[in-house]
């Protein structure tokens, strides 16, 4: 039996047998996530279903803290709201752990999450050339667009376009309705 001073830390090796749950592996060791509330996961559905409808068959679409390889050593998984991940870079529908960088990640901001956590969030998906990360936040009904490449996000209102992917641009409060 494993007492509170023995922390199980998880490697590469560990990640085809990681246990179910909804949690991240940060430089080894689990860190539990807070379970969501119900308007978290309506815009989850409603922009996985926008980009569904958009898409069509360009790539794959997943939503429901979807992991994400970080690093190996030490090992560092993220979880996602919604990814999608072009046939480019993904000819194949992925499986398991997401090896290769998605070209979009969506989060929506839990009342729960720190403001630090979120920047380290958004760190890690940068280092591995994610091409736009999308943080939308309920509370401040705000928009705050990170692409590859650039050295500041782009901050939104509700009220105002986002472009989500090229040629492919909403407004949160009309998504909401």
């Amino acid at each position: 039996m494993k007492t509170l001073a023995e922390k199980q830390i998880f490697t590469y090796d560990d990640i085809t047998s990681l246990p179910e749950g909804n949690y991240e592996i940060i430089d080894g060791e689990r860190h539990d996530m807070t379970p969501t509330g119900f308007e978290h996961g309506k815009f989850e559905w409603k922009l996985a279903k926008l980009l569904d409808r958009y898409l069509k068959d360009k790539g794959n679409i997943s939503v429901g803290e979807v992991g994400i390889l970080i690093s190996k050593k030490p090992l560092r998984i993220r979880a996602a709201d919604v990814v999608y991940i072009s046939k480019e870079k993904s000819p194949e529908e992925p499986k398991g752990i997401l090896e290769i960088p998605p070209d979009l990640i969506i989060e929506i901001i839990s009342e729960s999450n720190t403001a630090w956590e979120i920047t380290d969030k958004v760190k890690d998906y940068l280092s591995i050339g994610v091409e736009r990360i999308i943080l939308i936040d309920p509370q401040t009904q705000t928009v705050s667009l990170y692409q590859k490449g650039k050295k500041e996000a782009i901050i939104y209102n509700f009220e105002e376009e986002v472009a989500l992917l090229e040629g492919l641009s909403v407004k949160m409060k009309e998504l909401l309705s």
